[in-house]
């Protein structure tokens, strides 16, 4: 049978170490800058996305901690605890390998980028000396066809 969620334990007496703002500070919460969680995120992120990629390190870590308690307060019993972290681990995992083949492959395509710009940039060279060379034949012409003309 179930058993039924109990109260919450009172919060804890203040530190004596650290003030709330001394630690909202450190962890970059304070109250100058207020942006929106969507403000903090790139705009092509999937909506249900903004609030986890714009927590600090620490929230996120203890929003996680929060999650498996709650997670594992409703399993019966340790083999349904794991059970249900394998899952996590597994889904955790995929996302992890979706995430690097994605960096690899953007990796991939930046090195293509940076071939074909130095190959543009290798011909725009080349174009600019045959046009100095050119130039120059012209300016041979010319002024071949002026001299001439200055010394009678």
């Amino acid at each position: 049978m179930r058993q039924a969620f109990s109260p919450p334990p009172p919060p804890p007496p203040p530190s004596p170490f650290f003030t709330s703002e001394s630690i909202d500070a450190e962890l970059g919460q304070t109250d100058e800058e207020t942006l929106e969680a969507e403000d903090k995120v790139p705009p092509e992120c999937p909506r249900f996305l903004p609030f986890l990629l714009s927590l600090d390190p620490y929230a996120l870590v203890t929003l996680g901690f929060i999650i498996a308690i709650l997670i594992a307060m409703e399993a019966n019993n340790p083999e349904e605890q794991e059970a249900i972290g394998n899952f996590l681990e597994v889904i955790a995992t995929n996302i992890e390998y979706i995430a690097e083949q994605g960096a690899y492959l953007q990796e991939l395509e930046n090195r293509r980028l940076e071939k074909i710009e130095a190959i543009e940039k290798e011909d725009l060279k080349n174009e600019v000396k045959e046009l100095k060379e050119a130039l120059a034949k012209l300016q041979d012409q010319v002024l071949s066809c002026c001299h001439p003309a200055d010394q009678t």
